[in-house]
């Protein structure tokens, strides 16, 4: 992944009859509100009035009135006189609205100044496709080369996106059965971000025509591999030209591995997410960098030239891009301030080992704890709005709730005929 894509093409065609205004809430759920292409310049402009409350997630509490303001740049053509647009929330007096998270994106890029300008992303999305009882599609493994179904909608995805003007660097079966992965060229911040929403949207709407479901979830199988969104992220000033990390790099990844507990509420958000997280190999468990290691936190590639990357392997597909990429992007930038120390990489297993005299900093195990320390993180708690983080926060607990009513299968398996 080494092209920065093209940017979209801003001349709506003359075909389109239908407008869908895209927008996520807090959590990252994709929405939307379709409008007649005749109201196209409304929305471009003073924005389309909508009910707010959406963004809020299921920390929903009032009806409130705000505005859908499409980003022109962003319009693709789905067929059927259909068009699509990325949107930016305002409030209705028409400011940016801070609870937006793509607004909370554009104002950590605005902060970062010139070293958010330079800052481009590139990802590799991965995802299950799931047959009508909920079972893999297929039982290949990493890059199988079967043109199974799954690797039709795989590719199909693929080409959609490129035909919307997303660079797609590969698409390929991952480790699990019915795996696979599509990787986005690198891209600035927002862009990227904006990508990932509608590579999402793309992969399941071609999987349901197929009759197949596509799932985003950390980890939906028990004994197969989680599913991660992992994030290039580069700039001249991080990595030079022999793959090294710069001075500046290494005071950046510092601060990301510094902020790593608060990072892994924004990044593994779900209280699947930490299935993923400490169960297998390549898996970050530990607040770790390396340039080998897969199961670290961050890993720094050696390749050279553009191809030079700092990886952050702790996101899942369930991360809203918007708010993990404008955390990593202040976190890293937090650490150059503070001139925080790297410790040296640690490029062997982090198993446990009593006779060991290293520990490592452990990732969070639960959501409890990542939120926990997101809310007493100051860096991240200063760069995101109090609405969009209480919303953020209260809208997970509330599933935090939720889980711990639910009775498991594997409790009454276990329990159901103990004494």
């Amino acid at each position: 992944m080494t092209d920065t894509a093209s940017p979209h093409d801003s001349s709506p065609p003359d075909s389109i009859r239908w407008i869908r205004l895209s927008f996520v809430d807090v959590l990252g759920t994709s929405c939307s509100l379709t409008i007649p292409a005749a109201r196209r310049h409304e929305a471009t402009s003073s924005g389309v009035v909508f009910d707010g409350s959406a963004l809020q997630g299921p920390a929903r509490y009032l009806e409130t009135d705000m505005r859908l303001r499409a980003d022109e740049s962003t319009l693709v053509e789905l067929g059927d006189g259909e068009a699509r647009v990325t949107c930016t929330v305002l409030t209705p007096n028409g400011r940016p609205w801070a609870g937006d998270p793509r607004a909370a994106l554009q104002r950590a890029i605005e902060l970062a100044g010139e070293e958010g300008e330079g800052y481009t992303v590139s990802a590799e999305l991965e995802f299950y496709l799931l047959d009508a009882h909920g079972e893999p599609l297929d039982h290949g493994g990493y890059f199988d080369g079967r043109r199974t179904l799954g690797w039709q909608i795989t590719r199909a995805a693929a080409a959609e996106l490129e035909a919307h003007g997303i660079g797609i660097g590969s698409c390929h079966h991952e480790d699990g059965p019915g795996q696979y992965e599509i990787g986005l060229l690198a891209q600035p911040a927002l862009v990227l971000a904006d990508s990932l929403v509608i590579a999402k949207e793309s992969i399941r709407r071609v999987a349901a025509a197929e009759g197949v479901r596509a799932t985003f979830m950390a980890r939906p199988l028990s004994g197969h591999p989680g599913s991660g969104l992992h994030l290039h992220q580069r700039s001249p000033d991080l990595v030079d030209d022999g793959g090294e990390l710069t001075g500046v790099g290494r005071l950046f990844v510092a601060g990301q591995l510094a902020h790593a507990p608060a990072l892994a509420a924004l990044a593994s958000p779900t209280v699947n997410s930490f299935r993923r997280l400490h169960a297998g190999h390549e898996a970050p468990s530990s607040a770790i960098w390396s340039t080998a290691n897969r199961s670290a936190l961050i890993r720094v590639n050696h390749l050279g030239g553009p191809e030079s990357s700092i990886e952050f392997r702790g996101a899942d597909p369930m991360a809203n891009p918007y708010l993990v990429i404008a955390a990593l992007l202040t976190t890293g930038l937090a650490g150059v301030e503070d001139e925080l120390v790297l410790p040296a990489p640690t490029d062997e297993g982090t198993g446990f080992d009593p006779s060991s005299a290293r520990r490592y900093e452990p990732l969070p195990r639960t959501l409890d704890e990542a939120l926990d320390a997101l809310g007493h993180d100051d860096v991240l708690v200063d760069l995101f709005d109090p609405v969009l983080l209480t919303n953020l926060i209260d809208g997970r607990r509330s599933e935090l709730e939720s889980f711990r009513a639910h009775v498991t299968s594997w409790e009454r398996d276990r329990y159901l005929d103990e004494s």
